[in-house]
């Protein structure tokens, strides 16, 4: 998967895709490996190449990526320090890791980019706790 398929890359200049592409690092996880937990240092965020991940906080699940190019772990992009949830794998699947340092350092780099993605992030984001609200209405 390219990342510009992401709704997160969507419409970013391809020299600097191709720039975020080399920080990135390939995992292929099992169903119930743990990519993170709740308080650990929010340095990384994920995107969903292949699989099921599911967000949860306590017993409570709160929002699953199931299609590819999907961001999660988005703490580390609005500068929390600690990740507010857990990211569970709840089938055999593949991400992309990338670490938050390099990653922002890269993204002075390119104002217009920056904008762009960060407006895209917040879309993004708007989705996911809508997503949340909607399911855990009654």
């Amino acid at each position: 998967m390219e990342l510009r398929q992401g709704d997160l890359f969507r419409n970013l200049n391809k020299d600097f895709i191709k720039q975020i592409t080399e920080l990135a690092e390939h995992l292929s996880c099992k169903k119930d490996d743990v990519l993170f937990k709740v308080g650990d240092p929010a340095n990384f965020f994920y995107i969903l190449l292949r699989g099921v991940v599911t967000m949860e906080r306590g017993r409570g699940r709160w929002y699953t990526a199931k299609q590819p190019g999907e961001l999660f772990g988005w703490s580390s992009l609005i500068h929390r320090t600690e990740f507010a949830a857990s990211a569970v794998c709840d089938m055999d699947s593949e991400v992309l890791k990338i670490e938050r340092a390099p990653f922002l350092k890269l993204l002075e780099s390119s104002q217009q980019d920056k904008a762009t993605l960060y407006e895209q992030l917040s879309r993004m984001i708007g989705s996911q706790l809508l997503n949340v609200y909607m399911n855990t209405a009654s």
